[in-house]
């Protein structure tokens, strides 16, 4: 009985013991509490893990909707926009039209972890503090090296040696995202001095580009359909801009002073030669027409009597066909002659201009390039030129 008193008198002691030891210590974590950081500690409850605020907010960031690539054409413009001459086709939708973007969608995002980015990842589109995407000329770029600047200018001397071009070098350039390490002003090319007006700022590999295409494709053709050569090439060079002109597009190739626009040609003999006057019906407008040629009859309700739309038609048709059998005038004939004559000639030149220029964009591209052709070279993957 005395060892089993002693025995429980001991247990009972350390009870109180270490009671008051837990008692201390839930104390002390009482007031260490208010130093501990929030959510230092992550909880798994039902196979979640439940991750600390700050690197949820960074992994909801890093996991979103992708915004929609915009791409030309044109500028596909090559300057194409959707395909590239859909993208420099954003444009598609016409010079000034608008960018779609997705709407914000409220939606749950799951809770992952943050990931790296991706080392070939497109930067982030810089915006002004108003929210607005900054133009090119506003962005922050590194100046020209002077390894660059060496580069550029070797590469002129060896493009321009065996080609007959007035030209003059121009200093390094930029403006903000634009410009180029060796550009130039070109004044004319070839043995006749063809003249652009105005004077187009371009790099060295467009005006090597530009002088084989006029001196070897365009002044043949021209003396052989006009009896005269081309004198003048109207046009605009450089533009800080992107493509379209649009805020949220790709850099525009006349950013780079790597890209022409064309509007016309003067021949020595003072004929003018308008893209918009001289192409012709372009290809969307022949695929507008023969779908409007493809429609059903519809059925017209005329003083009670229901007429057949096609049947009207039928002996419009007949006129037509009656007419194509009559003689045309000698000045009927003669301006025939002339727009076949006009639209050849253009054809040919944007034709020609595909085997030389990475991007040429005409009129039947889209509305956009509906009167002008597009040049520029762009290097695309595999080589490949854009034509349309």
């Amino acid at each position: 009985m005395a060892l089993r008193s002693k025995a429980i008198a001991k247990a009972h002691r350390l009870a109180v013991r270490y009671s008051v030891i837990l008692t201390r210590v839930a104390f002390l974590g009482l007031l260490l509490l208010p130093l501990i950081e929030p959510n230092s500690f992550s909880i798994i409850r039902a196979g979640r893990v439940t991750l600390p605020l700050e690197t949820e907010l960074h992994a909801r960031s890093e996991v979103g909707a992708a915004a929609p690539e915009i791409a030309p054409g044109v500028t596909a413009e090559a300057d194409q926009p959707p395909s590239e001459a859909d993208v420099e086709s954003a444009s598609t939708r016409a010079a000034d039209s608008k960018v779609p973007t997705l709407p914000p969608v409220d939606m749950p995002t799951p809770l992952l972890p943050a990931q790296p980015a991706e080392p070939n990842a497109s930067p982030a589109e810089p915006v002004a503090p108003d929210g607005k995407p900054l133009p090119p000329s506003k962005q922050a770029a590194r100046p020209w090296t002077d390894a660059e600047i060496a580069d550029a200018k070797a590469e002129c001397g060896r493009l321009l040696a065996n080609i007959t071009a007035v030209t003059e070098e121009l200093p390094p350039a930029r403006e903000g995202i634009c410009g180029a390490p060796a550009p130039r002003e070109l004044r004319s090319v070839g043995e006749g001095k063809v003249k652009f007006e105005p004077p187009a700022t371009l790099n060295c590999p467009m005006i090597a580009g530009l002088a084989t295409w006029i001196n070897d494709k365009l002044q043949p053709a021209a003396q052989q359909s006009f009896g005269s050569p081309i004198a003048r090439v109207i046009g605009a060079s450089y533009s800080c801009r992107n493509r379209y002109g649009l805020a949220r597009a790709p850099l525009s190739e006349h950013a780079l002073m790597d890209a022409v626009d064309i509007a016309a040609f003067v021949l020595a003999d003072g004929k003018v030669i308008r893209i918009s006057k001289g192409w012709g019906p372009t290809a969307a407008q022949l695929k507008r027409a023969a779908a409007k040629a493809s429609e059903p009859p519809t059925v017209n309700k005329v003083k009670g009597e229901k007429l057949l739309v096609s049947a009207s038609k039928l002996g419009a048709n007949d006129i037509a066909k009656h007419g194509e059998d009559k003689p045309k005038s000698p000045e009927a004939e003669k301006e025939a002659a002339a727009k076949l004559a006009l639209s050849s000639f253009l054809h040919h030149a944007h034709d020609s201009a595909c085997e030389i220029f990475g991007t040429v964009l005409g009129p039947d591209a889209n509305d956009a390039h509906h009167d002008h052709f597009h040049l520029d070279m762009k290097v695309r993957r595999q080589q490949t030129s854009l034509c349309e």
